[in-house]
């Protein structure tokens, strides 16, 4: 009986290989995308936090509309006051964004309103985040 030779069957170790390292670059691939997904999940999260938290911050000024209307939920202190309720807002802030953000509430007597600002650094990102709001108590 004779055997061809010539004709092949099956694959080539190379063929393997090649194959196997196409495989582990998309593989690398996807986590990659995967870690930067993250990234920009958690970041998008703190953003939200903060526009709803300043949000709040409103609603517990219209709550108390004879104090809010003279300034008195001004905050450059960085803790707040526990009679109005922004020691405990101020805390919010900072457990949605990172420990050393420091909100600061103006209030602009001409113009009846307060501004609202939260500042903090992604350390995920290597990146500074802003929310600035206006607020009409």
């Amino acid at each position: 009986m004779k055997y061809n030779l010539n004709k092949q069957h099956g694959v080539t170790l190379i063929e393997v290989l090649v194959s196997v390292l196409v495989l582990g670059i998309g593989l690398l691939g996807v986590a990659g995308l995967q870690t930067s997904s993250m990234k920009n999940t958690n970041s998008s999260y703190e953003r939200t936090m903060s526009v709803i938290l300043t949000e709040t911050l409103a609603e517990l000024m219209r709550s108390n509309p004879a104090i809010s209307r003279t300034g008195g939920y001004e905050l450059t202190d960085c803790v707040g006051s526990q009679a109005l309720g922004t020691s405990d807002w101020v805390l919010s802030v900072k457990s949605a964004t990172t420990a050393d953000t420091c909100p600061k509430v103006e209030w602009d007597a001409s113009a009846d309103r307060y501004t609202v600002t939260i500042n903090w650094s992604d350390q995920r990102l290597n990146a500074g985040n802003s929310i600035v709001m206006q607020v009409m108590p």
